[in-house]
């Protein structure tokens, strides 16, 4: 298991995976003051759902054997536009365009979050 401490080197390796498979606009934010459940988290846009599977596919096989990590969670199916990876205290977030512009996770979660997108998420 990665300790604690390792989290920023495995973010930083993250990053470079997903700039590999050319994900697009990747963020990282520090959410270790807001939130229980991680203390960082990655957002990285993928052009189509067959770049979302690879993206996927490929950071998950990378961590586990630079890190001897696995997700905590079961991936979901691309077709929702969305996968999620968690790794303990990374969280990371791969989406299409549209789906990363319709639940725009960094104005939930960035340094000014938006009350109006959690309610307009909150009414779906």
């Amino acid at each position: 298991m990665v300790e604690k401490t390792d989290y920023q080197a495995l973010l930083d390796f993250c990053i470079k995976c997903a700039e590999d498979k050319l994900a697009e606009n990747i963020v990282t934010l520090n959410i270790g003051k807001v939130s229980s459940v991680a203390d960082y988290m990655m957002v990285a846009t993928a052009s189509s759902e067959p770049q979302l599977r690879a993206l996927s596919s490929f950071i998950e096989r990378q961590v586990r054997d630079e890190f001897k990590l696995r997700t905590l969670n079961q991936p979901d199916d691309s077709s929702s536009g969305w996968v999620l990876l968690d790794f303990g205290n990374l969280i990371i977030h791969l989406m299409t365009p549209e789906s990363r512009e319709r639940y725009n996770l960094e104005g939930l979660w960035g340094e000014n979050p938006s009350h109006a997108t959690a309610e307009k998420l909150a009414r779906r």
